[in-house]
């Protein structure tokens, strides 16, 4: 029996402040675990954030992918993880993808992960 009515909870509204420049990604290393970003964490990103000194930022360099904190550094840009750091020296081209916003860490355990759920997470 309900005894008391409680507003609706929509996660999109939570997790999504621009629907078209919202994009997610499986975190694919190690390299962010003293961030509390494990593998296979889903990364909520906004594109049209632009980072600020300790943002967590997705970006593009010499042809991958990384999730790194955004660490401004004078004339150049120290992108820190557990792994060595990725000195980008000025006018090194690099691509800001997107700030992190928040992760989503997936608890299902493979035994749930039948049926509708197999999917869940896509983890």
């Amino acid at each position: 029996m309900l005894t008391h009515e409680e507003p609706e909870l929509d996660v999109s509204e939570i997790i999504v402040m621009d629907p078209d420049n919202t994009f997610y990604m499986k975190m694919g290393s190690a390299a962010m675990i003293s961030y509390h970003i494990l593998p296979d964490h889903i990364l909520v990103i906004d594109r049209t954030l632009k980072p600020v000194s300790g943002s967590i930022v997705v970006f593009f360099h010499e042809g991958s992918f990384y999730t790194r904190e955004y660490c401004p550094d004078g004339k150049r840009l120290c992108l820190k993880s557990d792994a060595e750091p990725i000195i980008i020296e000025d006018g090194e081209h690099w691509t800001c993808w997107g700030v992190v916003m928040l992760t989503l860490n997936p608890v299902l355990q493979p035994g749930h992960k039948v049926g509708r759920y197999r999917r869940v997470c896509a983890c």
